[in-house]
């Protein structure tokens, strides 16, 4: 798992990644919001901690930015902003938790562990495909668990949106997908705004092929779309 740490205070960003780190997660850090988008735009990470009152782009204006740019991350506020109001607007911008300064650092990371089940589970059960397992080429995919192995029983680790984008190319096996359909299904909770979609979904089909090491079970149709056939 990847985390970015979004922190202007770099003792208290520093802690946490380290912290995180011991639990064998990667984990960056950046100290402003212009730094946090560069790296979410390079980077495919798993989970952000945002501190709200960060320099060049607040935390706030980051989360709802990426969000229209189709860049879809869990994500935790970890501010010292308390008032019912401050929670209020970080949950509806789609925070999936949000914890008040100061904090345990163990409670931390019980949260996001929490939040990347809960993730996990909601990808499985929108995927519409119950407890099935699939075999292709060396892979087994469990859809239920979300889980890949390949033969010799290692584990390949995505992200719950590459997750959804590779089950749903599964789903749809030997027949062309247009980015606008992957768009409509996997990045359903964006609406229909497809302005960023192409690129996004072009960045995702680059991450699952590095990570499944296999350049061509994912093949792309010129102006058509994508395929696994």
């Amino acid at each position: 798992m990847h985390l970015l740490v979004i922190e202007d205070n770099r003792a208290i960003a520093e802690n946490i990644a380290d912290y995180f780190r011991l639990k064998w997660w990667e984990a960056d850090t950046a100290y402003d919001g212009e730094r946090a988008y560069e790296n979410m735009r390079n980077v495919e990470y798993d989970f952000l901690i945002v501190d709200r009152m960060i320099p060049e782009i607040d935390g706030l204006s980051l989360v709802k930015m990426a969000k229209q740019r189709g860049i879809d991350i869990p994500y935790l506020f970890l501010t010292a902003l308390d008032k019912p109001i401050d929670k209020v607007e970080g949950l509806s911008a789609g925070a999936d938790d949000y914890l008040v300064k100061p904090f345990n650092l163990e409670e931390l990371y019980l949260r996001v562990s929490n939040i990347m089940e809960r993730t996990r589970a909601q990808m499985a059960n929108n995927s519409g495909f119950g407890n099935e397992i699939i075999e292709i080429e060396d892979l087994e995919v469990n859809l239920s668990s979300q889980r890949i192995r390949r033969k010799d029983d290692s584990e390949i680790a995505l992200s719950p949106k590459e997750f959804a984008l590779f089950a749903y190319l599964l789903k749809n096996r030997w027949r062309i997908v247009s980015r606008e359909e992957i768009f409509e299904h996997v990045w359903k909770d964006y609406g229909s705004d497809f302005s960023y979609g192409s690129d996004t979904i072009n960045v995702h089909i680059a991450y699952l092929r590095k990570k499944l090491d296999n350049p061509h079970l994912i093949r792309t149709v010129k102006l058509a779309g994508y395929v696994i056939d």
